[in-house]
């Protein structure tokens, strides 16, 4: 009876230790994604003792070359080749890179329309140090909001006006290079018949003020949005604590990530204002 006892203490224990193992890592696992994004944004890599940032922006591609404490490192003299292949598409796509202003490497091409797909790349960087570097980086594009917060955003079907969910999956459209959702795949036909009647609908639309200075954010400001990336006060991505909200600091457009922040943000509008240009954003005026 005592053997059966410790047994079953014993085995209450080691799950317990497993399960504490288990929580611990998947923790420093999503500390560790957290703080793998360099100074543009992108994501890290590191080749031989290189440390090299990659961007995939709707416009083009780049790369940068990073030095011990992360920080941008001058190629002026940097060319390089990428080869690009789509998701599973097997053709190949051939850039040349060249040498940009920010003190990166990269090429200019239209990316709006793969925003959906896996990127593969095969680069090749030469002038950035002794010998030619050589490497393979994959990623979607960025610089703009995952679906779940468009969605968030628009809430409901432009065409039945039920909101966005109710129905299954709500399916995406893209009109004239920007994404719509709507409840199922009947209402396509409409949205594709009038297409500039549903942008300006959710595109132009101003949100709801749900307190003074505070309204509820819209497709409309997907693009300062998806600037500014996360809450200055919680420091928590936008939109994973649900829809975004707009406050009006100073008469510029400063997004939160829930309604707990507007208080901290409008007490000290400065501090959060000069966090925000610490970190490279410029909020837009407010609307």
């Amino acid at each position: 009876m005592n053997f059966s006892r410790r047994l079953l203490s014993a085995l209450a224990l080691a799950i317990c230790l497993s399960t504490y193992s288990i929580a611990h890592e998947g923790h420093q696992h999503a500390d560790e994604a957290k703080k793998a994004a360099g100074p543009n944004g992108g994501t890290l890599q590191t080749v031989g003792t290189t440390k090299i940032e990659t961007v995939i922006q709707p416009k083009g591609i780049m790369f940068t070359i990073l030095d011990a404490h992360g920080k941008p490192v001058a190629t002026p003299k940097a060319t390089g080749t990428l080869k690009l292949k789509v998701g599973e598409n097997s053709k190949e796509y051939t850039y040349r890179l060249a040498a940009l202003k920010n003190q990166s490497i990269g090429v200019a091409v239209d990316l709006s329309k793969v925003e959906s797909h896996m990127l593969h790349m095969n680069v090749e960087l030469t002038g950035v140090g002794p010998q030619p570097l050589s490497f393979h980086a994959m990623g979607k594009v960025g610089g703009g909001l995952s679906d779940e917060v468009l969605i968030s955003l628009q809430g409901v079907c432009p065409v039945s006006g039920q909101k966005l969910g109710s129905m299954g999956a709500p399916p995406k459209v893209m009109v004239k290079g920007k994404p719509l959702f709507i409840c199922c795949a009947g209402c396509k036909s409409k949205v594709e018949a009038t297409p500039d009647q549903y942008l300006a609908k959710f595109y132009g639309a101003k949100g709801e003020q749900v307190r003074p200075g505070v309204f509820k954010a819209t497709l409309a400001d997907t693009k300062a949005i998806a600037a500014q990336k996360v809450c200055p006060v919680m420091d928590e991505s936008l939109g994973g604590m649900g829809t975004p909200l707009k406050v009006d600091v100073k008469g510029k457009a400063v997004f939160i990530c829930c309604a707990g922040c507007a208080k901290k943000l409008t007490a000290e509008p400065d501090k959060y204002l000069q966090q925000l240009a610490k970190a490279g954003v410029t909020p837009p005026a407010i609307k």
